[in-house]
């Protein structure tokens, strides 16, 4: 009869902690075996859905439901939340979709987003349309256009922005010449009106008259103009002499303040101006008179600095005796007296049409 074994002390202790570790080792394979299927299952419950939400806008897409196919696959473009593949294949839904629809912009925008996850994307020749395939390299090309302009914008240093013409500055009429008028009392027993002409059959010489002027332009398009204005008017000194026209030459100084509709000297452009002036000359009984000044004219840019001018401008003066020596109604002991004009007490001596050049020293001119 055999006799049972005794373990001693040191056997039961050595038992006791080979049984630990084997307790140790089967909880922590547990735990790995436990958790390994929780994130596995929550990767696939991650991506699970927005693949099938992305194979329904497919789905929405064959069926001809573009609106529904852009609302289900944009609900699949978070890259935070899906892999990169899944949000490709959703903005390419959403372009196939936004192109059926016209809708360009946000068909660009998705191309974009494509093209920013995967730089080397290109459509499937064999599922894929060939406008879509166009549409992507087209807006390709737009990135690395505007890729290559920022680059160049940064490292190039930005250039002074080039003065306006209309910034402001001097500028002068070198020369005018124009087609004169007197408009007054004489000579005819007509009611005189500038466009009568009668310097071209009456009078002394031809109506001709030359203009010159200097000023400043300011940058809210006004523009300050001391001018001057000396010509022939051929009948204006019928009654200044001794029954003879005499005298004919008058030469009026003018201030003026202009309005330019437009940037002068960059297109062409309209303007306006009203002043005073004074006009003396003449021979006998003629004196100086003084007035208002109005007129207008066309201003067409030949270079930045020169520019070609067609304008008219009328100049009227007080007293009514002044320029011709004659006020209606009170001289008329002639055998046909005067009937006036239309200016009524008014004189005027006028430039019906002039054109000359202009220069410009301010503005785009200081650029050159």
């Amino acid at each position: 009869m055999s006799r049972p074994s005794v373990a001693f002390p040191w056997q039961r202790a050595l038992r006791s902690i080979t049984a630990r570790r084997h307790l140790a080792l089967a909880l922590i394979t547990c735990g790995a075996l436990a958790a390994l299927p929780t994130s596995a299952a929550y990767a696939q419950d991650a991506t699970a859905p927005c693949t099938d939400t992305v194979a329904a806008a497919e789905e929405a897409y064959l069926n001809r439901n573009y609106q529904e196919a852009v609302t289900l696959g944009s609900q699949c473009t978070d890259r935070s939340a899906f892999e990169d593949e899944i949000v490709i294949q959703a903005y390419r839904l959403i372009t196939l979709a936004s192109l059926r629809q016209g809708a360009l912009v946000q068909a660009r925008s998705a191309v974009t987003n494509i093209l920013h996850i995967d730089p080397e994307y290109t459509a499937d020749p064999v599922n894929d349309p060939p406008a879509y395939d166009l549409f992507i390299s087209l807006v390709r090309q737009e990135e690395d256009t505007e890729g290559t302009a920022d680059a160049e914008t940064e490292t190039e240093e930005p250039s002074p922005a080039p003065l306006r013409c209309n910034e402001g500055g001097p500028f002068l009429k070198l020369i005018g010449v124009g087609l004169s008028d007197y408009t007054g009392d004489l000579p005819i027993g007509n009611a005189g009106h500038p466009f009568d002409f009668q310097e071209i059959s009456t009078g002394s010489g031809a109506p001709y008259l030359f203009t010159a002027e200097i000023g400043y332009e300011f940058p809210s398009n006004l523009a300050l103009v001391l001018g001057v204005q000396t010509g022939n008017y051929p009948i204006v000194g019928h009654s200044t002499g001794s029954n003879d026209i005499s005298g004919s030459w008058r030469h009026t100084p003018q201030l003026l303040v202009r309005y330019t509709f437009g940037a002068a000297g960059e297109s062409v452009a309209a303007y306006l101006d009203a002043g005073a002036n004074v006009t003396f000359g003449g021979e006998g009984i003629a004196g100086p008179g003084f007035g208002p000044s109005v007129g207008g004219g066309i201003d067409i840019p030949l270079s930045s600095t020169w520019s070609f001018f067609v304008e008219s401008r009328f100049n009227f003066t007080l007293p009514d005796n002044a320029v011709d020596g004659t006020s209606y109604p009170e001289d008329v002991q002639v055998e046909r007296p005067p009937k006036g004009s239309i200016t009524g007490p008014f004189d005027s001596v006028n430039q019906l049409l002039g054109i000359g050049l202009r220069i410009r020293f301010g503005g785009a001119a200081a650029q050159e």
